[in-house]
């Protein structure tokens, strides 16, 4: 669920449809419609742990107020399991509690007469990564401007009492049938995500021979899996280390390439100096194929109160992030992390062009330094067709999947 979307056909269903009066519903299970087998016990014994992306249990907006249909979401889910399964969790990839069944569970959210109508896609798994049982459960509820988060929850509970009768129906669990030998930190998180949505997209490159990138940090973060599309193939790629105060991460992957920038360690910048900057932007939109730009160094500082950032006038676009920046002489200068917000300052009536901005070299080689992470701090002697040629080399695209 992206917050943006989310708010805006919020906004749209309020403005049309009105108000309905609801509260959040009772969470008493002998008022669920959807009956459990006799032969089923409950509470079960079975354990059992849900995954739902970080960026949707988080999912929070502003309209005339603070709204939450994440804590909505995680609080159903947690109400309509909980009375049926005396162990359930959501997943923590970082912990080693030992499950027995895995069940994804993808949120849709739509806005209808006044309605929230909540879609549920699931898949069932096994501790061997089978899947046991897929679908679809929906419901809805009705939507209260001063209480949002109850539409929410209501269409997110009755829909969920649907889903775990039908899972203790179809499967009859016991902790015998289905007994806790695979730790949630040995799940193939591959098995739960959906390739063709990237949650985020962004740009990486190779900074060593032994499939070390970097990229900027909030590309990458609260992804469940990150891949790396490098020559037209596709890697897995390890979050090895990163820095949110610096906005840079470091990859860990098994690409092998000859192809790699030298990082401009010393941090000195020329005002004016040509750099080239590639990456690859709107993905989706555009081709899947870096986008190569030239621009310069425009100011050896950003805004007031940022950490080690440079403004450089090469174009860039939503997906830039994490590409170098590039000198004449094929050093990284460089890492973009952020541009001017434009269309908020167009409503001051300001309207820049081109003032990126990108993490300085000499900050990026501490960070590789205090990681223990070998790169090389001078380019060879090149010709500027060649730079252009080296620096496409050695960029990739990074796809955060949740």
């Amino acid at each position: 669920m992206k917050s943006h979307n989310l708010f805006l056909s919020f906004c749209c269903a309020l403005l049309v449809f009105g108000c309905a009066n609801t509260a959040r519903v009772s969470t008493d299970p002998a008022k669920n419609k959807f009956k459990v087998s006799k032969s089923v016990q409950i509470p079960n014994e079975t354990v059992l742990s849900i995954y739902i992306a970080k960026s949707e249990l988080e999912s929070e907006f502003y309209s005339n107020g603070l709204h939450k249909p994440g804590k909505a979401l995680r609080e159903g889910v947690a109400a309509a399991f909980s009375p049926y399964f005396s162990d359930v969790s959501f997943l923590d990839v970082s912990s080693d509690k030992p499950i027995g069944l895995l069940l994804d569970i993808k949120p849709d959210w739509q806005f209808e007469y006044g309605q929230i109508i909540a879609s549920f896609d699931y898949k069932l798994f096994d501790t061997t990564g089978k899947v046991i049982n897929q679908g679809k459960v929906s419901n809805k509820a009705g939507l209260n401007y001063s209480q949002t988060d109850a539409a929410f929850f209501n269409s997110t509970y009755k829909a969920m009492q649907q889903l775990v009768v039908r899972v203790l129906n179809k499967h009859l669990p016991t902790a015998e049938k289905y007994p806790a030998t695979l730790a949630m930190q040995d799940v193939n998180t591959n098995l739960l995500i959906d390739e063709e949505k990237p949650r985020s997209s962004g740009t990486a490159f190779l900074i060593n021979k032994t499939g070390h990138l970097l990229t900027a940090e909030h590309v990458i973060r609260d992804c469940l899996v990150t891949k790396i599309k490098f020559a037209d193939q596709v890697y897995d790629a390890k979050i090895a280390n990163t820095s949110q105060l610096l906005d840079l991460a470091l990859l860990a992957t098994d690409i092998e390439s000859s192809d790699y920038l030298a990082i401009r360690a010393a941090g000195d910048l020329e005002l004016g100096e040509k750099v080239v900057s590639v990456s690859y932007p709107l993905k989706g939109l555009l081709a899947s194929s870096p986008n190569l730009t030239l621009g310069n160094v425009t100011s050896k500082k950003a805004l007031q109160g940022s950490l080690g950032l440079f403004q450089f006038s090469a174009p860039i676009q939503p997906g830039s992030s994490g590409g170098a920046i590039v000198s004449e002489s094929g050093e990284a200068i460089g890492v973009v992390t952020s541009t001017l917000n434009v269309a908020e300052l167009i409503k001051e009536g300001i309207v820049p062009q081109n003032i990126n901005f990108a993490l300085n070299g000499q900050y990026v080689s501490r960070f590789l330094d205090r990681n223990q992470i070998a790169y090389a701090t001078q380019a060879s002697e090149i010709s500027s067709t060649s730079v252009n040629e080296a620096t496409l080399a050695s960029t990739a695209q990074v796809a955060c999947y949740q």
